[in-house]
């Protein structure tokens, strides 16, 4: 499919914790637990705007149809939405950003690293782009682990650039299509666990593949 083809229906991406959908009006207490904690703007040079802080401000406007993807991502353990993810700056259908929060509450659990190499594998199979990348604060060491671990290759370092509000050293991250392919071709060597669980989801494999990738998964945790 195309970019094209989810403007007006937005994909419904799942992983072995985690549902990614869109958000709605009934996740505002959820989103409200969270949104607000300065620890979430630390690295952008700004604080909680008006939205953050009031998210039921979020879905007073209809959102005009867009390329650009947005989830919330539920912890389906607690059925909260604890995070969001974005893939957006989308140039000729061929090259987006990835952009990622999640609540202080879940962090350094391994959740965002699974959520991204979901919307990675979707983004390269489901769609016909090319090349995803992000920006990092260096200071920032539990995002730019994160894109490492789904995939993610350091691409250059700014200095004194500006990222969000803030003029900053930050790094570059990006991957190719080409790089997934690659990335793929080498989980079975144990590199990248939270692919694994990527993977796991996906219904084409057999029951002895699948249960070949959870010793592989159990082995490398």
């Amino acid at each position: 499919m195309k970019l094209q083809d989810y403007m007006d229906k937005k994909p419904v991406l799942e992983t072995g914790q985690l549902i990614l959908r869109p958000l709605q009006v009934s996740d505002v207490a959820d989103l409200k637990e969270w949104m607000g904690a300065p620890s979430l703007y630390q690295y952008w040079g700004k604080r909680p705007g008006k939205g953050d802080l009031n998210p039921e401000l979020l879905f007073q406007k209809k959102e005009k149809p867009t390329k650009s993807l947005h989830w919330g991502i539920v912890h389906k353990k607690d059925d909260k939405v604890v995070g969001e993810m974005w893939v957006y700056l989308i140039e000729k259908d061929r090259m987006a950003k990835v952009a990622f929060r999640l609540s202080p509450d879940y962090q350094g659990k391994g959740l965002m690293a699974e959520a991204l190499a979901k919307v990675v594998v979707f983004c390269f199979e489901e769609t016909q782009l090319q090349r995803l990348w992000s920006d990092v604060h260096i200071q920032n060491i539990a995002s730019y682990k994160t894109l490492e671990k789904s995939g993610f290759r350091r691409e250059c370092h700014i200095h004194e650039g500006k990222m969000v509000n803030t003029w900053c050293d930050y790094y570059l991250y990006g991957m190719t299509k080409a790089d997934y392919r690659e990335f793929i071709n080498s989980v079975f060597d144990g590199s990248v666990p939270m692919l694994f669980s990527a993977l796991l989801s996906q219904k084409s494999l057999s029951k002895e593949e699948l249960e070949e990738l959870k010793r592989m998964i159990n082995e490398v945790e």
